[in-house]
C-alpha cells in the first residue's frame, strides 16, 4: 500500500487544503478536505499524520516536502526565531512527534514531474486533491 499526501496553502486566510490518494494494489482511495494551519509545513505535516492513520502504518506515505520529512527525521537544527516562528516550529515538532510515534517515515518523492508512471502520478493526485481540499473552504462560504 502506498500513500501520496500534499497540502495547499492560503496563507491569508490561514487555511489548507490536504489531499491523500491511497494506492492499494488496483484499489484507490482519495481524501480531500482543509484544515487550519499556520504553515505550510503544519498543512504538509497534517497530511503526513492523516494518511497515517488512513493506512493504519501499513504501507508507506510519499510527500514531496523535504521540510516536512526533515521535521519528522528530527534534522531541523535550533536557531533563533521571532516569537512567532518559534510558536509555528513548535506546532511542526508537535505534529512530526505524533508522525515519529506511530513509526512512519515519509519518504521523499519529486514533485510536478510530467511523466507517466504510477509512482509520479499518485504525487500529482494527491495534489490537486489538496487544491480541491482548499476550493472545498472557499465554497463554504
Amino acid at each position: 500500500m502506498k500513500a501520496y499526501c500534499d497540502a495547499s496553502f492560503d496563507d491569508k486566510k490561514c487555511i489548507a487544503g490536504i489531499g491523500i490518494t491511497i494506492i492499494d494494489g488496483q484499489k484507490r482511495r482519495m481524501y480531500s478536505s482543509w484544515i487550519k494551519a499556520k504553515t505550510i509545513n503544519e498543512a504538509e505535516l497534517f497530511a503526513i499524520h492523516l494518511a497515517g492513520i488512513l493506512i493504519s502504518g501499513n504501507g508507506e506515505i510519499y510527500s514531496d516536502s523535504q521540510t516536512a520529512i526533515s521535521y519528522v527525521k528530527g534534522e531541523i537544527k535550533s536557531k533563533v526565531r521571532s516569537p512567532e516562528q518559534y510558536i509555528n516550529h513548535k506546532r511542526c515538532e508537535f505534529w512530526a512527534c505524533q508522525i515519529r510515534n506511530r513509526g512512519i517515515i515519509p519518504e521523499k518523492i519529486k514533485a510536478h514531474e510530467n511523466i507517466f508512471q504510477v509512482h509520479s502520478i499518485g504525487n500529482r493526485m494527491a495534489d490537486l486533491l489538496a487544491r480541491e481540499g482548499r476550493a472545498k473552504f472557499y465554497d463554504r462560504q
